[in-house]
């Protein structure tokens, strides 16, 4: 797990917050802190809580727990004194108001001075690229405009804690760019603790310093991104992350972990005898030929994504994904053979229990 910011210092803690989901099982027991400027994504199932979390941070459910911005103990007071914004992920405009206006919303309503009204509503537009849209009026924005007049309004206060809700979720693919970059850069105008909630792992590894995974009503693992996709901290978090490939294997008694993949040792790890299985992504698996041995697989289909085109490939019961050349795809019923990088590989055992890395 990644280091986080010690809560003396931390712009926004969270302490053991609970929220009750109806008569159903809650958020219980969610605690983590955050940096001022620093980016802290929150990633989990659609219905695991991830918006019910924000909106207990902003005072807008009721929670159990303490909820602490730069320090000052806030869980006893209103929203609006919390010093922390929420930002729903469907942008809602003044329509009868201009961009300009529309911005310094916030501000006027704290009687801002108009000459500070003036300066930070250019800032905020020039940080979400909007210079020279003072003027228009809402109607005329494009769907990602309005999600940056939006974020721009959000930190116009200036309030120590951002907290975005899916703020990437309704736009189509050519606008998620362009409010991804307007996030960061509004953010580094002034430096809040940004917290953010998705369920598409994409965002959460361009967007954030760290990545908090729920999972089963908590928090599962706090990482950075780099090590999260690598290193799951368990195999309910490995299966959310969709991390492809399952292996069903034992840890024998000299540490080393027997599969259909054949041996990986586990190099002293402590890690205990029985039943485990091992759990890696599909650039962990590549294909060998002569005199390299490898393990036979075949090839029982394929899966095309924007960013990777894989062979699914059967061994021992169990179906492989491996990245292969989306111009030489080896057709349905080949055999090939393989090798898994014993260092990408994590293995849990089966009544779960911390992870030992091989």
């Amino acid at each position: 797990m990644s280091a986080a910011p010690s809560g003396a210092g931390s712009a926004l803690r969270v302490v053991d917050i609970g929220v009750a989901f109806g008569a159903g099982a809650g958020l219980s027991g969610v605690s983590f802190d955050v940096g001022a400027g620093e980016r802290f994504v929150i990633v989990g199932a659609s219905g695991a809580g991830k918006t019910t979390l924000l909106r207990a941070i902003a005072g807008l459910a009721p929670a159990t727990g303490r909820v602490e911005v730069a320090g000052r103990d806030v869980s006893a007071l209103p929203p609006e004194r919390r010093d922390a914004v929420y930002l729903h992920q469907t942008p809602v405009l003044f329509p009868h108001l201009s961009v300009f206006e529309n911005v310094a919303f916030p501000l006027r309503v704290r009687q801002a001075s108009e000459a500070s009204v003036r300066g930070r509503v250019r800032e905020v537009l020039a940080a979400v690229r909007l210079d020279g849209f003072e003027s228009r009026a809402p109607r005329t924005l494009s769907g990602g405009q309005r999600h940056r007049v939006a974020l721009a309004r959000a930190v116009a206060a200036r309030p120590a804690v951002l907290l975005l809700d899916e703020p990437l979720a309704a736009l189509d693919p050519s606008l998620r760019g362009e409010v991804r970059e307007a996030i960061v850069a509004a953010q580094r105008e002034y430096r809040p603790a940004l917290v953010l909630v998705t369920h598409d792992l994409d965002e959460a590894g361009l967007l954030a310093d760290r990545v908090a995974v729920l999972v089963d009503r908590r928090i599962a693992q706090v990482a950075a991104p780099a090590e999260l996709f690598a290193r799951p901290a368990s195999l309910a978090a490995a299966r959310f992350l969709g991390v492809a490939n399952e292996v069903a294997g034992r840890v024998r008694g000299d540490g080393a972990f027997e599969s259909p993949l054949g041996v990986l040792p586990l190099e002293g790890r402590g890690a205990m005898a029985g039943p485990a299985v091992a759990v890696f992504r599909p650039d962990a698996v590549r294909r060998v030929t002569p005199p390299e041995a490898g393990v036979a697989v075949r090839v029982v289909g394929h899966r095309h994504r924007a960013q990777r085109t894989s062979a699914v490939v059967a061994l021992a019961g169990a179906t492989l994904e491996l990245p292969v050349d989306p111009l030489d795809i080896p057709p349905v019923g080949a055999e090939l053979r393989v090798v898994v990088e014993p260092r990408l590989v994590t293995v849990f055992p089966v009544d779960a229990g911390p992870p030992a890395p091989t």
